[in-house]
């Protein structure tokens, strides 16, 4: 398939080498299945909003022209009305890609759009006589009816719709091809004016926004940059969801990277990306995510990729970690910056080997890690948000993040064999005949409580002088970003871990300056 000088695709080019129909890859399948369905939502949610809207108006506009009463009214034409259902879901077989099916669907969403407005704007009145249906096309002429709802006139969507697709099938069709789906899309333009469902102003208004939307759209969409951008975002979501499916705080940190992306998306997209990337690489060192073999060589052959460029053998791993990290280290101009992304993914690796080998760190090793984990992370973060901070700045923050995690997931790093508590305090809980790494049999061991007590006491120290940091950075840009850790670890403190643990109600709670 060769690509044009602007670095699209023409229909040309793509019909002398496909079929007009064939089967699509499951994959595929998959792929466009889900944009007809998201774009039958979308339809529903917008046209059916506008018909709802309209509903309060008092009256609309009349668009019927003089000789318009002359046109006889023929139920039977309402099969083809609706055969438009069956004309749009063949892009399924002649669309048989994402990439292939998008400009498409998003011709489709824009002239819904387009059309929503004009409803809003220019409610229409119909002014056929009233219409009797009985026989054998009555429940056919009920179901076009339905369809078109109320108010919905100027343009016709349905007549859009159709001859859209006629516009579309024919870059992929050959000489009768072409000429079957333009007399298809002419017979709904004529089946809505026989069955009286709009006047011919409508359908001239749906036949330009047809031909008009699918020049202007189709073109920019087919370019590659956007195919890709597309491609990355699709990628993020569907990251975003596997996080949130896991647990939902990920769901809240989703909602939040959307957010602050609205009115800045493309400058947002590393935020996006970024995340998606390094959290995916977390998962799999963490054996959240599985794969086959050994993290470590996955993350070392990601690694390689990354900086060599060097092939290995593709998974959906590699290839979407692959992608997201590229994009990533392009929107990353600084080049410091991208060193730290490298340098935070080989200190997260270091977790991973110690899991591997069942090593137990002491608690000046164990702070070292948090603290390098933790720096580089909010280090890069702050990076991304343009911050005018350092995290390097905000040391009891980052102290504090470290003890926050380790807290919350005691429970699941400890199953997994990653052992956060450090080697003296596991000695003195096995002395104590209990199992440093079942949680369980930790917090019933006094020297495990001890140590929580302990950790619990540092922590408000930690947050105590974070607070004192944060006051002394206040005003510089991306100290909001910085509260907002901090107040998330002030709420686990307060709240969150003294429900899962009661006794640390209990614990005295020093006041350390």
């Amino acid at each position: 398939m060769s690509a044009s000088s602007g670095g699209t695709v023409s229909g040309a080019e793509v019909q002398a080498e496909d079929p007009l129909f064939g089967w699509p890859a499951r994959k595929e399948l998959k792929r466009t299945g889900a944009m007809t369905f998201g774009f039958a939502l979308f339809f529903l949610m917008v046209y059916g909003g506008a018909s709802w809207v309209t509903g309060f108006y008092p009256g609309g506009l009349r668009v019927d022209l003089p000789f318009e009463q002359h046109i006889p009214f023929m139920p039977g034409w309402a099969a083809v009305y609706v055969s438009m259902d069956v004309l749009l879901l063949l892009s399924l077989f002649i669309f048989r890609t994402w990439r292939q099916m998008l400009p498409f669907a998003l011709t489709l969403c824009a002239e819904t759009v387009l059309g929503a407005l004009c409803f809003l704007v220019l409610p229409v009145e119909v002014a056929w006589p009233p219409r009797a249906v009985t026989g054998g096309w009555t429940a056919v002429f009920h179901a076009a009816d339905t369809m078109n709802l109320e108010r919905n006139y100027l343009p016709s969507l349905h007549v859009a719709f159709a001859c859209t697709a006629a516009l579309a099938y024919r870059e992929r069709s050959g000489p009768v091809a072409r000429t079957v789906f333009a007399l298809w899309a002419l017979a709904i333009a004529a089946s809505t004016l026989l069955i009286h469902e709009h006047h011919l102003v409508d359908v001239i208004a749906g036949a330009l926004l047809a031909g008009g939307t699918w020049r202007v759209v189709a073109p920019r969409v087919r370019r590659e940059a956007f195919l890709e951008a597309v491609r990355v975002e699709a990628l993020c979501a569907r990251e975003l969801y596997r996080f949130a499916r896991r647990h939902p705080r990920y769901g809240l940190i989703a909602l939040a990277l959307y957010q602050q992306s609205l009115g800045r998306w493309r400058k947002a997209r590393r935020a996006r990306v970024g995340f998606c990337f390094l959290q995916m690489v977390d998962d799999v060192l963490d054996g959240d995510r599985p794969i086959e073999g050994e993290p470590l060589d996955a993350i070392d052959a990601l690694l390689r990729t990354l900086e060599t460029g060097a092939p290995v053998t593709a998974t959906e791993f590699h290839d979407t970690a692959t992608t997201l990290g590229r994009v990533l280290l392009t929107e990353l101009t600084n080049p410091a910056a991208r060193e730290q992304v490298f340098e935070l993914v080989r200190t997260m690796r270091r977790d991973r080997e110690r899991v591997r080998d069942g090593r137990w760190w002491d608690t000046a090793t164990l702070q070292t890690q948090l603290g390098n984990t933790f720096r580089l992370s909010v280090g890069l973060m702050l990076h991304v948000a343009d911050a005018g901070v350092r995290a390097e700045e905000a040391p009891s923050l980052l102290a504090a993040l470290g003890w926050c995690s380790v807290m919350r997931d005691l429970r699941e790093d400890l199953a997994q064999g990653l052992f956060n508590i450090p080697a003296d305090v596991a000695a003195e809980v096995r002395a104590q005949g209990h199992a440093p790494e079942d949680f369980d049999s930790l917090l019933t061991a006094e020297a495990g409580r001890a140590w929580i007590r302990g950790e619990y006491q540092r922590a408000r120290a930690l947050l105590d002088r974070s607070a004192k940091e944060l006051a002394h950075l206040e005003g510089r840009p991306g100290v909001a970003l910085l509260r907002l850790f901090h107040r998330s670890v002030e709420a686990f403190w307060a709240r969150k871990l003294p429900r899962r643990m009661p006794f640390l109600r209990e614990a005295p709670v020093l006041e350390i300056s």
